[in-house]
């Protein structure tokens, strides 16, 4: 078959439930235009299953640690069941901020896993690496205004480089741009153009496993980060949704001011989880436009705006709240996998009551 991207097993059967990894290798865009047979019959013959199994098992479909929606996934659900499977027997873990209780199937929403991304792998997470630099943030010389890390290239990241770029000079940044392994040097040249590209902070390409692994503080000596999060609503092939990545948690975490360059409404959503977001100091009303390329030029703006003033100094002033956003980070950290199994173990007790109710046909 064309267009399926070779993935070791997507299909996962535990206890008569087929656990979907729907975040392996699946484009979302085909997602999102119902094109999606294909991946299906292919994993199904993966796993020695045919159609006419379909029905036999109940459906769990795993977001794993990517920002699909509902609406992301609705065309598979309905696939599932034009195959006959029950409406009963389908359930999902998704990982974007998401209201399941709106939903008409059993969810889960793991808004925090992102927190612990690649715990347990060759270099123990971000988290834990973060912990080993053992940074002393309060006496951290500032030497930039900002910092904006796009390791990952896209369209809306090369220009609001460009306009970063256009309106402070360099040393006021902290800036990198197309910095992964596998980027393209020519896809977004013509955007950045006449600045050089890829734009590196300490000219280290760091491949996919050590990407979270920091050697330098480079990074954090900046009052100011704006965080240009994984969900884009001007990126091809990018998440809509409110889907908080290690990238915010971060910004808490490295004790900076934050801006966010995302989709409309995800200051809102941080706000909401408990952290500050120092609507004292900085106007976020950038995160209630419609346009998202207005959004970022309000944004931009906001920046100009707020680098104008003593940073340096509003980082002192505010450092016990700084202090709080980073504890809360921990607190998160330290919480959340016991959280989130409590959650799965939950849905999966209620998929399989829902099993053991509905005859299969």
């Amino acid at each position: 078959m064309t267009g399926v991207t070779p993935e070791s097993h997507r299909i996962r059967i535990i206890n008569n439930i087929i656990w979907y990894d729907i975040w392996k290798g699946v484009s979302t865009q085909r997602l999102r235009d119902d094109d999606v047979l294909e991946y299906l019959l292919d994993d199904l013959s993966n796993a020695g299953l045919s159609t006419k199994d379909i029905k036999n098992y109940s459906w769990i479909v795993n977001t794993g640690w990517e920002g699909h929606s509902a609406e992301d996934i609705e065309h598979f659900r309905i696939l599932l069941l034009r195959y006959g499977l029950p409406t009963t027997r389908f359930g999902a873990v998704f990982i974007a901020s998401e209201d399941v209780d709106k939903l008409p199937y059993p969810a889960e929403a793991l808004k925090e896993r992102m927190i612990y991304i690649h715990t347990g792998g060759a270099n123990g997470g971000w988290y834990g690496n973060l912990k080993k630099q053992q940074v002393d943030w309060k006496n951290l010389p500032m030497t930039h205004k900002f910092t904006i890390l796009m390791r990952r290239a896209s369209t809306s990241r090369a220009h609001i480089a460009k306009r970063l770029l256009d309106q402070f000079p360099q040393t006021d940044m902290i800036m990198s741009l197309g910095t992964s392994p596998d980027t393209d040097l020519n896809q977004y040249k013509h955007i950045i153009f006449p600045y050089s590209y890829p734009i590196f902070v300490d000219n280290i390409v760091p491949d996919n496993e050590n990407q979270h692994n920091f050697l330098t503080t480079e990074f954090y000596r900046a009052p100011v980060q704006v965080v240009v999060e994984s969900s884009s609503d001007i990126d091809d092939n990018s998440w809509l949704s409110q889907f908080i990545t290690e990238k915010s948690y971060k910004a808490f975490c490295w004790h900076q001011l934050p801006l966010w360059h995302t989709v409309k409404g995800f200051v809102s959503t941080l706000r909401n989880e408990g952290f500050d977001v120092f609507d004292d100091i900085i106007n976020h009303n950038y995160d209630a436009e419609v346009d998202p390329w207005v959004r970022m030029e309000l944004l931009l703006e906001e920046l100009q705006r707020l680098c104008k003033t003593d940073t340096v100094s509003l980082r002192k002033q505010v450092w016990s709240r700084l202090e709080s956003n980073a504890a809360l980070v921990e607190q998160i950290h330290t919480n959340a996998r016991k959280t989130h199994k409590v959650q799965t173990n939950r849905l999966v007790d209620e998929i399989q009551q829902l099993y053991k109710s509905t005859p299969s046909t």
